[in-house]
């Protein structure tokens, strides 16, 4: 069923709900706006009483989003809209410049957020088929980089952070929107060494809601992660290089797929490594000479590159 009005502002009602002294209940948001705390119905003052029944009642109804009217066609348990309000692509949001730098004040909905960027800040603004270069990067000093990226149509926020105190470097996409439908996106960052040419590294890992605060990620190292002693090799003349990808991925189709161009030696087809198993480590391979009767055993390579998840995939030639 749909959530009870309010009956002075007409909208879905929101807990707490307060009770005068006659009993009439009021949304959350009027009672706040009470000044003197009287009630607009029966003029009897406002009591601190909760009406429990009423938000239990609140609690399991269906209610629209706030921002129906603006566009969005959500609707959620009355309890699990807080969480939907944190994410609606409709919302009124803040320049992340300004959150992250305290650089900027603008706020607005998200399809004018990449005219912004373009007016206000086109430094910030990547692409993501073109490398993205940093200056004045250095392992021993901590630094924060932030841009926006876009791709079909989609905004993007792609951060990069230099953190001395743990010694690791970090790389995270957020895409702005849903957690559900950042999980049908998929960030790639490719990084080559300005110092030797062929050392590689790729990580691949699905995207995060921007709902989610980009320095509790950095926590957890739920993303690209690299050691300051490893950055060090793909800093030339304090710059450092790197691109990043972003890809759909498909339900029922694998997210991940190996980059490796390795030929086998017999057929003379590009054949890569096996897929990493994410519970144990990769043991030796072992393979049964026909009719001998004994064990040849062979090495698995390459190991696992240095990056947090199973993922990353670090080629050295």
């Amino acid at each position: 069923m749909e959530a009870p009005e309010c009956p002075v502002c007409i909208q879905p009602m929101t807990v707490p709900i307060f009770q005068c002294q006659s009993g009439h209940s009021l949304c959350n948001s009027c009672t706040v706006k009470l000044s003197p705390p009287i009630c607009p119905i029966c003029r009897q003052t406002m009591t601190q009483m909760r009406n429990w029944q009423l938000e239990d009642l609140v609690g399991k109804a269906i209610v629209a989003c706030p921002n129906k009217n603006k566009g969005c066609v959500y609707k959620y348990v009355s309890k699990e809209m807080e969480d939907h309000v944190k994410e609606c692509i409709f919302r009124e949001m803040d320049c992340p410049m300004g959150k992250v730098f305290g650089t900027c004040s603008w706020s607005g909905k998200l399809k004018e957020m990449l005219n912004h960027f373009k007016d206000r800040h086109p430094g910030n603004c990547a692409n993501i088929t073109s490398d993205v270069t940093i200056d004045n990067i250095s392992v021993t000093n901590d630094c924060r980089h932030f841009y926006l990226l876009q791709f079909n149509k989609q905004i993007f926020y792609l951060s990069f952070k230099i953190d001395t105190v743990q010694k690791l470097g970090y790389w995270l996409v957020q895409y702005v929107g849903t957690k559900k439908a950042a999980r049908q996106n998929v960030y790639e960052i490719q990084m080559n060494s300005k110092q030797h040419q062929k050392r590689q590294v790729t990580y691949i890992d699905y995207c995060f809601s921007d709902s989610m605060e980009a320095n509790e990620v950095f926590r957890q190292a739920q993303c690209a992660v690299m050691p300051l002693i490893m950055m060090g090799h793909f800093i030339d003349n304090s710059k450092i290089t790197f691109r990043c990808l972003i890809k759909r991925a498909f339900e029922g189709k694998p997210a991940f797929k190996n980059n490796d161009q390795s030929k086998d030696s017999t057929s003379g087809q590009k054949k890569g490594p096996p897929p990493p198993n994410r519970h144990k480590s990769p043991g030796p391979h072992v393979s049964r000479a026909k009719g001998s009767g004994t064990n040849n055993t062979q090495s698995v390579g390459p190991k696992p590159g240095p990056f947090k998840k199973q993922q990353a995939h670090f080629n050295k030639k």
